[in-house]
């Protein structure tokens, strides 16, 4: 009896080894190989079953086990907790997914762990190099790995061209016209996201364009950019509620036909694609009007290394990978966006709609990074507010335009 007992205890074991490796805290029993390491990254798009589906192939490919967790969605909240973990020597976080305006707070306060061993002379080589210079870097060191690229691109609703008896949108003469045009009750030819922590965005695109600079207030073409926005809006061209909408506002607004045109980042191909209105005939992205300058703003969201992490080796060899080809293709390719490897864009079969377009963008436009401060969320919502009262009036553009310069003289002294 005490031979068939040990023999059926030898044989359970022998098939629960088979099927899979035991958790000594619960007895059950796990589908996963085990993995050589082990990190945590912490991501906006952790809830996403694309990108878990492109986490458990990168996992599976590096012997790295990577368990996700989501971060806030909204941005004061995201960039008010990632702070906190971060400045408490939290090592339970490795990786972090950051945008431009995170890491340009974070890389002045000895959070991040410099990553010039990942992001190597001929990896950067890929990568927009103002963009790279001025929002990753500082003292020398690189503290972020960009893995996803947004362009701000103009998207335009093909029936109110067809209104308007254009066949595109060339220049500033054609711009305006289009915005003229009386489409519909209701209807703009332009519209945007103008709540005062989102006009940013607006405001240093149309300097970009009419080839102003951001630094400089009395440059002529930084205040003709300016007197632009004012214009339109006092002209009827873009309505006055959407001084108090954000992304999703204006983008629900596009989708629904309500603007003729809008100037908006790349990343939101999956909203409007999804929609069911993405086609040649409805909304699309078209060419950049060339007003004065063929400039455009970029931004990426990026990777960086939480400084206590103790887990390091594994997460730089994570990072090694997605900011290499392969893994800049299978992002691309699992989450239908563009990646931030310029040759991918130009050079590669990616799934993305209007590529061709796209890499018009990357080709024939200077992409520019935004300007932002050491301080950014605090920069970007004085000058929001400020903006906001030259629009509605209550300052000049001359008071405006010096409140501005001592507002970007302020935080350039702060870096």
């Amino acid at each position: 009896m005490k031979k068939i007992f040990l023999c059926l205890l030898l044989f359970i074991t022998i098939g629960l080894t088979s099927c899979g490796n035991p958790d000594i805290r619960t007895g059950k029993v796990s589908s996963e190989p085990p993995y050589k390491d082990e990190i945590t990254v912490m991501h906006i798009e952790a809830e996403n079953d694309d990108f878990r589906n492109y986490i458990d192939e990168a996992s599976h490919k590096l012997n790295i086990k990577i368990n996700l967790i989501p971060c806030p969605s909204d941005a004061n909240n995201r960039q008010a907790e990632v702070a906190t973990i971060l400045a408490s020597g939290n090592t339970a976080i490795d990786l972090i997914s950051v945008n431009d305006e995170m890491v340009s707070e974070f890389k002045y306060k000895g959070y991040l762990e410099p990553l010039n061993d990942v992001m190597t002379k001929e990896t950067l080589q890929a990568y927009p190099t103002d963009y790279i210079q001025s929002i990753a870097t500082c003292k020398g060191n690189i503290f972020s790995v960009p893995y996803l690229m947004d362009i701000m691109m103009l998207w335009v609703n093909e029936k109110y061209l067809k209104v308007s008896g254009l066949k595109s949108i060339k220049n500033l003469d054609d711009f305006s016209v289009f915005l003229s045009q009386k489409y519909a009750s209701n209807t703009y030819g332009y519209g945007s996201a103008w709540e005062e922590t989102y006009i940013y965005n607006d405001l240093s695109q149309f300097i970009n364009m009419f080839g102003g600079n951001y630094y400089d207030w009395n440059n002529p073409d930084t205040k003709a950019a300016v007197r632009f926005l004012h214009d339109m809006l006092k002209s009827g061209k873009t309505p006055g509620s959407q001084m108090i909408d954000r992304y999703e506002q204006m983008e629900q607004k596009f989708i629904d036909g309500k603007y003729g045109c809008v100037f908006m980042y790349s990343g939101a191909m999956n909203i409007f694609y999804n929609s069911g209105k993405y086609s040649k005939n409805e909304i699309h992205i078209a060419k950049l009007p060339i007003f004065k300058k063929a400039s455009t703003n970029i931004a990426t969201w990026q990777y960086v290394l939480n400084k206590s992490s103790k887990n390091k080796a594994a997460a730089k060899r994570f990072l090694k990978y997605i900011s290499g080809k392969e893994g800049s293709i299978a992002y691309s390719k699992a989450m239908k966006q563009i990646p931030a490897r310029t040759d991918v864009i130009l050079t590669e079969d990616i799934s993305v709609p209007d590529l061709d377009i796209i890499r018009k963008y990357v080709r024939d436009i200077q992409l520019k990074a935004r300007p932002l401060s050491s301080q950014p969320m605090r920069d970007i919502s004085e000058m929001g507010n400020l903006l906001q009262k030259y629009l509605s009036d209550e300052i000049t553009l001359s008071e405006f335009c010096n409140s501005a310069q001592s507002l970007t003289n302020l935080s350039q002294s702060n870096q």
